[in-house]
């Protein structure tokens, strides 16, 4: 029967599931591997880079479960966040102040849940060994407990505080943003130059700006003390358009002199540069831009009008007035959400936030524990934490995401924290009680924080939760710190760094001992898939064509760290090894068809059996320390030349014809263990493979069940014994395939010449049957005798030189015996006798053929290392 991927993968998944093969035993004295699986975010498809992702994932899951740990591999989904809400505002076309907050709530929940069963489904046909009886979903009630409890504790240790301070500000999202949530984009924007009037002249000092909206908020201007020209400037007054106001000129060294003017509006707030110079001169904050995006009655008659609009009517108003000199187009990286790419705004805005930066070399010292894979991923790490300026600001004026269990008083703001057993039960202070009647402080009225926490505030808690923190003292003992933390490089400053902040807070320890780090999956062109750009792969296509199996081995070739085109050769290079240990599996179950236990290893075992045995151990060591490092694609790549060359090309070859105890063990020996080693790439076939052939022996409920293989002794004699005669079956398997010989056709005679004739001696009968040669001879010298077969003219040369004379030149050669021509040749002169004339010739216009033979037959040639072949056909 023929390898059917679909029929095959849909049989074992369902076993799998079934059966619960994949389920964690919190009660299990096995050593536990424990994944801080990366929540799927529940905004849509699966797509090439989640399956690519969880696959890698899965390698290393599949692995130490076969290596005897108790596998904690949770099936889980993060359903929060602004990029749900963004979603469903675009679907809906509506904002989160248009509806009733539980209402917009609801419509968010049911929108990023209704993907969760298909996305069960997507990760189950490729073949992921997630458990499902670990679930869990960042939305519900008992994982919000676990971050409203920690903060609760953070609170009392006076790590979280309120202030109102500058931040990133999305006024799409009307959210404040973390710094790692802001992105970058290039953009080419206009620098215009306006004239500001010195007070009590007609003077006036030209300024460069690409915020002319914020003169409204112009604090002072700014030179460098180095600039000379300017230095008269200092200490005097300039009057800004429009609004008349009066500023000073300050010297500061932070001052570009090459930029613009060399002077600088310092506004609240452009940009960080704003709001460096703000607090370093303790300058008022003004508010010229709300959270809408819009600008404020600072603005004048601006006021309302969204700030691109702003900016293009006070530019034409400028011109109008004469101040706007000129524009210049101004190429720069313009701050932008990381969810919806709108423009982000420096607002001042009461917030919470969490002591971060005192903690920056804690988290250093964490991330130096940890073992990072690959280990310059680190350094991105490292470069994030020291470049922090700011505390991580906590709270998002969102709705869907989990509540800041906070209180606070309406009349002197004094903040009243949830108690730990509210948080423990999840409280949403929009509609529970506060744990007090009035405000300690004043005895006014508590209001309930309408703040949500920053998405990665549950993110980050994911290795307390799945550690059962708070919950089960014992098992959080047994679980914490986890194994291994996968995630994408891009999330590194965020996931990585606030999970490793997290656990430092809480319980003064790393998060997981290894972070295993993979890149990205792009366009087949190596460019990155964008669905605006129309070239996302979806994945669901290829598992339809070639199979889970097929795809996971395109996911085995991508090395951790880097981006990877995507490369549909691959796959289908994957399905072949499907195709290929399907079959391999049909032939080598007919040396085991009817036993009733399995093959016993008997006394003796031929060199080629040790060989085999050898270069499986070999493989074992290999694969192993591959996978215990997460260096897949090194792991596939010797699993796969072994199967497909060492196994199938030389070993199967050299035992066709037999049939033997020896034989017979150690073909179902090798190729058990192979198939365990490919299992964790492909799941599907070696299920097949191992339930069809090997259960009834083994006895496993499945493959991924059984131990992972072990190397055994290694004969290093017949190791190396076996490698040369692999290598002259191969090298006879060449010379058939350059003669367009079938490669199972029989050769007459294979003599081999010289070289370790004992050693070859080992293997005589194993190179006969692989070369398919019905003799044999190995002999440590030989009589080859070289003769002139042929001599062809060298027609591409004899037409152009002797046009119409060629054919009765070729006519001339025919009668001419090949051995004189031969010596005609090597003389460096032929003479031919054309149609009664003397024609001389040189030997450029002639192929010279010669033959060997051997004992008087005719024989090709192949030098093989230090042997020579003699092959007779």
């Amino acid at each position: 029967m023929a390898y059917d991927s679909s029929e095959i993968e849909k049989k074992w998944e369902e076993m799998w599931k079934k059966e619960a093969i994949y389920r964690f035993d919190p009660k299990s004295d096995k050593p536990v591997f424990s994944i801080d699986n990366p929540p799927r975010y529940t905004s849509g498809n699966l797509h090439l880079g989640h399956a690519t992702g969880y696959s890698l994932i899965d390698f290393a899951a599949r692995y130490r479960r076969m290596k005897g740990y108790n596998v904690f591999f949770p099936l889980c989904f993060d359903v929060n966040g602004t990029p749900i809400e963004v979603r469903v505002e675009k679907k809906y076309n509506i904002t989160k102040l248009d509806l009733p907050r539980q209402e917009y709530r609801k419509l968010c929940s049911d929108y990023a849940n209704g993907f969760i069963e298909q996305m069960t489904k997507h990760f189950e046909i490729l073949g992921e060994s997630m458990d499902p009886s670990i679930y869990y979903q960042t939305d519900a009630p008992y994982y919000r407990s676990i971050t409203q409890l920690s903060f609760v504790k953070l609170f009392n240790r006076g790590l979280v505080y309120k202030a109102n301070f500058p931040v990133n500000w999305c006024p799409r999202c009307m959210t404040a943003l973390a710094d790692a949530e802001v992105e970058y984009k290039d953009n080419v924007n206009k620098l215009n130059y306006l004239k500001f009037q010195i007070a009590g002249t007609d003077d006036y000092v030209m300024i460069a700006t690409t915020r002319p909206e914020l003169i409204c908020t112009c604090k002072v201007v700014a030179v460098n003390p180095a600039d000379k020209e300017k230095a008269d400037l200092v200490g005097k007054e300039l009057i800004t358009p429009i609004y008349g106001r009066h500023v000073k000129i300050i010297s500061d060294p932070k001052v570009d002199m090459t930029y613009g003017t060399g002077n600088v509006m310092i506004c609240t707030i452009g940009d960080k540069s704003d709001l460096e110079w703000i607090m370093k001169y303790h300058l008022e904050l003004e508010k010229g831009i709300d959270e809408e995006g819009k600008m404020t009655e600072l603005a004048g008659k601006y006021a309302g009008m969204p700030v691109a609009d702003a900016r293009a009517q006070i530019i034409e108003d400028l011109k109008a007035s004469g101040v706007l000199v000129k524009q210049e187009d101004n190429p720069q990286q313009v701050s932008v959400c990381w969810r919806c790419k709108a423009p982000i705004e420096f607002l001042q805005v009461p917030q919470w936030f969490l002591k971060t930066t005192t903690f920056k070399d804690a988290i250093l010292k964490r991330a130096s524990e940890i073992n990072w894979y690959p280990e310059f991923m680190k350094v991105r790490l490292e470069d994030w934490t020291k470049s922090l300026e700011w505390d991580w600001v906590l709270s998002r004026q969102r709705i869907f995401a989990t509540p800041i269990p906070v209180w606070e008083c309406k009349k002197c703001g004094h903040a009243v924290c949830a108690t730990e057993e509210q948080a423990r039960k999840y409280v949403d202070p929009t509609m529970d009680k506060a744990p007090v009647d009035k405000c300690p402080e004043c005895g006014g009225e508590l209001v309930g924080c309408t703040d949500v926490f920053d998405t990665w505030m549950d993110s980050s808690g994911s290795s307390l939760y799945n550690t059962f923190w708070e919950r089960d003292p014992e098992l959080h003992k047994k679980l914490f710190p986890m194994s291994l933390r996968p995630q994408s490089h891009d999330i590194i400053r965020t996931w990585a760094f606030y999970s490793i902040l997290r656990a430092e807070q809480i319980e003064e320890s790393k998060p997981w001992k290894d972070i295993m780090i993979h890149g990205f999956i792009m366009a087949p062109d190596g460019t990155p898939m964008h669905t605006s750009a129309g070239n996302v792969i979806d994945p669901i296509p290829i598992l339809e064509n070639y199979g889970a199996d097929a795809l996971r081995y395109y996911a085995a070739t991508c090395s951790l760290g880097i981006d990877h085109a995507f490369r549909e050769k691959d796959v289908v290079r994957g399905k072949k090894i499907c195709i290929k240990v399907y079959n391999l599996g049909q032939f080598v179950s007919r040396y085991f068809e009817g036993l009733q236990t399995a093959p016993e290893k008997p006394a003796e075992l031929r060199t080629a059996d040790k060989w085999i045995i050898g270069k499986l151990s070999q493989t074992i060591k290999n694969v192993t320390e591959n996978f215990e490092i997460y260096q897949f694609d090194k792991a596939m790549k010797f699993v796969e030349d072994f199967i497909w060359h060492v196994f199938a090309d030389d070993y199967v070859e050299m035992v066709k014809s037999r049939d033997d105890d020896a034989v017979r063990y150690t073909l179902y020996t090798v190729f058990l263990n192979a198939v365990k080693l490919l299992a964790p790439f492909m799941p599907h076939i070696t299920e097949e493979v191992y339930q069809t052939h090997y259960a009834k022996f083994d006895g496993a409920k499945s493959i991924h069940l059984t131990p992972w293989p072990e190397p055994m002794d290694i004969d290093a004699g017949a190791l190396e014994a076996g490698d040369a005669a692999a290598e002259f079956i191969a090298t006879v398997r060449a010379w058939k395939a350059e003669r367009k010989i079938n490669i199972n056709a029989d050769i007459s005679r294979l003599e081999i010449i010289g070289g370790d004739s004992a050693m070859y001696r080992m293997s005589e009968e194993d190179i006969r049957q692989g070369a398919r040669a019905k003799e044999l001879v190995i002999a440590e010298s030989a009589d080859l005798i070289e003769k002139v077969a042929s001599v062809k003219p060298v027609y591409s040369k004899l037409g152009p030189a002797f046009k119409g004379q060629a054919k009765a030149i070729v006519a001339a050669l025919g009668k001419t015996s090949a051995d004189d021509l031969a010596k005609q040749i090597s003389e460096g002169k032929v003479v031919l006798d054309v149609d009664g004339q003397k024609v001389e010739m040189g030997p450029e216009f002639f192929d010279v053929q010669k033959s060997l033979s051997l004992d008087g037959r005719e024989v090709s040639t192949v030098q093989c290392g230090n042997a020579l072949l003699a092959i007779e056909q």
